[in-house]
């Protein structure tokens, strides 16, 4: 059997969206872990791998279906490659909204062959066609990517670990998949999209819980201030009132990309992603 256990958090939620016995019910290998107060998605995540025992962590998000054998094409790449990279799969769609009633054609497709990237004037993630970004690729080959949307990976847990894990100075959510795809190029590491693997995600047009744009500037502001270098400056040109917003305290993650030996964002432009 591949997988130890299945972890769900629950970030504070009211006693009615709770679920922990019905969850739970599902598998022995369901466990729910409880914050006491809300600490996002982000802070979340660094919460449920704490003690875990597995040598791979695998994040995923409970609005997904998987595909037959997803799992294995993923993990047997990362057998094969270094204890630095970081593996996801093709993520495929889920149509909004969701009812089924839909006939199959109609309730999934596919998401596309694509690469993550961002912009650095406006450090909004989105995706592109891997053949502009790898004009030689063949599917399905395993792919490197420049950037990941964050919420759908798997990674050694020694490297989750060494590597710094999430900016837990990030709240909610916003700018830590672009943090982290910056910090695991540059420090050493590399991102792979495996084309063989595949699962559905929805997207949904409505969240359905409150987000606070105020955090996820907050959150762009330190990956600005910590990895950007000089090239933060085409962000606060574009975005003027973000000079004036507070990180908070950066000195940890600046101490992190120091100890880690992290290559300039400069690097990572040339190197990694020359499109943007």
């Amino acid at each position: 059997d591949l997988v130890d256990e299945v972890r769900f958090i629950d970030d504070a939620n009211e006693d009615a969206h709770k679920f922990r016995s019905e969850m739970e019910a599902l598998h022995p290998k369901v466990r729910v872990i409880s914050n006491q107060k809300r600490l996002g998605l982000t802070h979340s995540k660094v919460v449920g791998t704490q003690n875990a025992t597995s040598p791979v962590l695998i994040f995923l998000e409970p609005h997904c279906i998987f595909a037959h054998g997803w799992l294995e094409p993923m993990l047997a790449r990362m057998m094969a490659s270094p204890k630095s990279t970081v593996v996801m799969p093709i993520i495929d769609v889920i149509s909004d909204p969701y009812t089924q009633e839909q006939p199959l054609g109609k309730l999934y497709s596919s998401g596309g062959v694509n690469v993550g990237k961002f912009e650095v004037n406006t450090l909004t993630f989105g995706w592109t066609g891997v053949s502009s970004y790898n004009k030689s690729y063949q599917e399905p080959d395993v792919f490197a990517t420049p950037a990941m949307p964050g919420g759908i990976f798997a990674i050694w847990k020694s490297y989750w670990e060494e590597s710094g894990t999430y900016d837990k100075g990030m709240g909610e959510w916003g700018g830590e998949n672009i943090e982290m795809s910056v910090r695991i190029w540059t420090c050493g590491g590399r991102i792979e999209i495996v084309a063989c693997s595949h699962l559905l995600h929805w997207f949904r047009k409505k969240r359905p819980y409150v987000f606070h744009g105020e955090v996820s500037n907050i959150n762009n502001k330190r990956l600005a201030e910590v990895w950007l270098d000089d090239y933060k400056e085409h962000y606060y040109k574009n975005v003027p009132s973000m000079r004036s917003i507070d990180a908070g305290d950066l000195s940890e993650r600046i101490e992190l990309r120091k100890r880690l030996h992290c290559k300039p964002f400069e690097w990572y432009i040339k190197e990694v992603y020359p499109e943007v």
